[in-house]
């Protein structure tokens, strides 16, 4: 019998006060901009990991990157890039497509996580790229992944 228990564990706060070495989960457009949202908030904090993404998008077709993750080390956090949608704005990917993105991206993580590292996430998807977090939250429990999902405290 497969077990229906919730791996994601939602608490509120602060995502970059995750504990040193766990993993923190963003959605990433395929670009190269972390220029707004939650995104230019890691680009402020980890400038170094910001030029290893941009110079990784540089250097592929948003074709190639969509649905895949690029997994960061760092010295205080590791950063995994979700590569949910091709571009931002106006031109980001419709809902559905970030969606079936977000599957094969988080499994993509989840094959690369080799070391059993905590995986710390923001509600991704649901700011800039508009999806519900109900939707994105469904994915993960599907795919039985573990998760600390943090909602910052002027948003609970």
């Amino acid at each position: 019998m497969v077990s229906t228990a919730t791996l994601i564990t939602n608490i509120t706060g602060d995502l970059f006060s995750a504990p040193k070495g766990a993993i923190l989960v963003h959605a990433c457009n395929t670009i190269g901009s972390w220029g707004a949202g939650i995104a230019l908030a890691f680009r402020e904090r980890y400038p170094s990991q910001y030029h290893v993404y941009r110079t990784h998008c540089k250097q592929s077709t948003p074709d190639d990157l969509i649905g895949t993750c690029l997994l960061i080390p760092g010295e205080e956090h590791y950063i995994a890039c979700l590569f949910t949608s091709r571009a931002y704005g106006r031109r980001k990917d419709k809902p559905e497509e970030i969606l079936q993105a977000t599957r094969t991206a988080v499994q993509d993580l989840m094959k690369q996580n080799e070391w059993g590292k905590e995986l710390h996430a923001c509600r991704f998807n649901s700011g800039k790229f508009g999806v519900p977090w109900s939707d994105t939250e469904a994915i993960l429990t599907e795919l039985q992944a573990s998760m600390i999902v943090y909602t910052p405290p002027n948003e609970s």
